[in-house]
């Protein structure tokens, strides 16, 4: 069903090294990376034995993952660096990773331009002109469909010549106005097009007992505010040599509301207490416009998250679909009337595993909820629990039911042969029912990570106040031991906390990463000793400290931290966007930090470019128990919940 074919250079001839067909060549591994709002990658490993093992140039190499049977192409992009490994047996793979042609954006840089009118295709069509003018002939663009249009209040536009066109694009229109960017294939060459949403509605629903296999809501409120502190432009003035000062203070609205700089929700205080909220409009320059906007901003906030994830879909079985049918940006009526659920839900993200297709999965997305839709949803949840306990409670009157059978077998006086039979099939019936009263069960909260810097910490606070998971350091390289470990490890034991360890990585060979992973897995059993053990070890890699063996030494320390009983799956790498392409990220699962504007909220950051399992998204959290700013992730896989937040 599904061929994988690579080509050298633009036009070059592809040569297939996946085969739909089942005696042909195939890839040891192969997954499909999609979110709406990053660029699609492909990440596979491919054996020595394929002729096509050396054919990986960076950036100048095409791939492209076709579904056969639909006649769909899946991703289309090219290589970035590649990883030779082998494993402790001797076996040799390469680890290939690949992005999407949205990339092309980062080929180029904006030169200086501003623009003074509401015509944001004006201002898209600029840029673009300016990335052609720059670019490969192939990774040109015309300007395709642009319908996201400009408030009236916003009349000036510009552009800094530091950033690439991508960067541009994100910061200057996706992160001001909203929307979605897509490159897409036309039939003279490529468009980009800019949208609210790339969407359509589908007809095909996810159902409970007919697709849908197991779904997952959360709800996260931690984002909402009661008070909010309007900003606008700073005031312009000149110092004593003329020159412009650096940093003037903010318009507030201290002059039209009564002396005070804040604006208040008592029903919202009631409901969460005083959470405040700073917004910036830099374009407003009278008082009483920034407090109407401020006001309108506090009436309208829609901070309260709601998650679905549908971890498990067997679409190819059951529907006749496979789960690449399925559209990433698309509606999808979602029907589960066991958590009252039904409703059009968006999907979000897609995992597709070319080599196991069942293990793919489907996000279904975020959305942003209203106060009175979240006091909807908490009465809509309320009477799916009682449903769900009116079930339960029937599910036990069976399995009482059949326990009491069970104790009058013995008087029965049947061959004990049908005695047998029909003792075994009471039995697997009362493992299905108890199984199915009995669900998953996640630590649910904040992810945060901590260190000396975050000084003395309340454990007790911090975990009352909702922690799914707190990551301790333990060490900065070899030399130097965070003064607090010794305390973090065992306090946040004593308070329940789920926990991990980590280690800054410092190595400058990888003989001196190994000395590195003993030193961090001595100084962590140390403390640990037979108490409850971390979850994880960590290995933050945000340098490249070895001049030019980063690959093999972050492989080093893992290996190291094997022999000493640490196995990948008990070990994640924390590695920066910047230096996700120089090591191997196949063995385990990683971790990346993307900030964005680091507000500390998750809707003004930028999610990382390459796959992840979490990400860190700020790094001024605030967090009950800790007095100053946190590091703090969202965002878990689905295999990071499972091995790593399961209680």
């Amino acid at each position: 069903m599904y061929r994988v074919t690579v080509r050298q250079g633009w036009d070059g001839k592809e040569t297939t090294i996946h085969s739909e067909n089942m005696n042909s060549v195939k890839l040891l591994s192969a997954k499909i990376t999609k979110d709406v709002d990053s660029i699609d990658s492909f990440a596979f490993n491919i054996s020595p034995k394929s002729p096509q093992y050396n054919a990986f140039k960076y950036r100048t190499t095409f791939v492209k993952v076709t579904n056969t049977k639909l006649g769909k192409v899946l991703f289309e992009g090219r290589v970035l660096p590649t990883t030779d490994s082998m494993d402790s047996s001797g076996i040799f793979d390469k680890s290939v990773t690949c992005e999407g042609l949205t990339a092309f954006l980062h080929d180029s840089i904006q030169d200086y331009y501003a623009l003074s009118n509401n015509d944001l295709k004006a201002f898209l069509s600029h840029m673009i002109d300016v990335h052609n003018r720059q670019v490969d002939s192939y990774k040109r663009m015309k300007l395709g469909q642009v319908t996201v249009t400009s408030p009236s209040d916003n009349v000036y536009k510009s552009i800094d010549d530091s950033k690439t066109t991508y960067d541009t694009i994100k910061e200057k229109l996706i992160d001001k106005y909203g929307g979605e960017i897509r490159v897409r294939h036309g039939s003279d060459g490529l468009y980009l097009d800019y949208m609210p949403e790339i969407a359509t509605l589908s007809s095909q629903d996810i159902r409970l007992a007919s697709n849908l296999l197991s779904l997952k809501r959360a709800v996260d409120p931690s984002e909402a505010y009661s008070v909010i502190k309007p900003l606008g432009a700073r005031a312009e003035s000149e110092n004593e040599t003329g020159d412009s000062e650096i940093s003037q203070p903010r318009l507030t609205i201290e002059a039209v509301n009564n002396g005070s700089s804040v604006l208040s929700s008592q029903s919202m205080i009631q409901k969460i207490g005083y959470v405040v909220h700073a917004e910036v409009w830099d374009d407003v320059k009278v008082a009483s416009i920034l407090k109407s906007k401020g006001q309108a901003a506090l009436d309208s906030q829609r901070e309260i998250k709601e998650q679905f994830q549908v971890t498990a879909i067997d679409l190819s079985l059951l529907s006749g679909m496979t789960v690449d049918s399925f559209e990433c940006g698309n509606y999808h009526q979602t029907i589960n009337p066991l958590m009252g659920i039904n409703e059009r839900l968006r999907i979000v993200g897609q995992s597709l595993d070319i080599c196991e297709p069942f293990n793919s999965t489907l996000s279904i997305g975020d959305k942003l909820l209203g106060q009175a839709d979240y006091e909807a949803l908490i009465k809509k949840q309320g009477e799916a629990i009682d449903v769900l306990k009116s079930r339960v409670a029937a599910q036990t009157a069976k399995i009482v039911t059949i326990s009491n059978k069970l104790g009058e077998i013995g008087s029965i006086k049947e061959d004990q042969s049908t005695q047998d039979e029909l003792i075994k099939e009471l039995q697997e019936r009362v493992q299905k029912l108890q199984e199915q009263t009995v669900g998953d069960q996640y630590y649910e909260g904040s992810i945060i990570d901590v260190s000396e810097f975050q000084g003395s910490i309340n454990w007790s606070q911090v975990v009352s106040s909702g922690l799914a998971l707190s990551v301790i350091r333990v060490q900065s390289g070899s030399s130097h031991v965070d003064n607090t470990y010794t305390a973090n490890i065992p306090n946040a034991i004593s308070a329940g906390a789920n926990y991990a360890v980590y280690a800054y990585f410092a190595a400058t060979d990888p003989s001196d990463a190994a000395v590195e992973a003993n030193d961090f897995y001595n100084r962590t059993k140390a403390v640990v000793g037979s108490s409850k053990e971390p979850r994880f070890w960590m290995i933050d890699v945000e340098a490249d400290s070895t001049s030019g063996t980063l690959s093999s030494s972050v492989t080093a320390y893992m290996n190291k931290l094997n022999s000493l009983g640490i196995p990948d799956s008990k070990i994640v790498i924390y590695v920066s966007n910047a230096l996700y392409p120089s090591i191997d990220t196949s063995r385990t699962q990683i971790w990346i930090p993307s900030y964005g504007i680091n507000d500390g909220t998750v809707a003004n950051s930028r999610k990382p470019l390459y796959p992840y399992d979490l990400w860190q998204y700020t790094s001024v959290g605030r967090i009950s128990g800790i007095s100053g700013n946190v590091d703090m992730s969202t965002e878990p896989s689905a295999r990071f919940k499972d091995n790593y937040l399961k209680k």
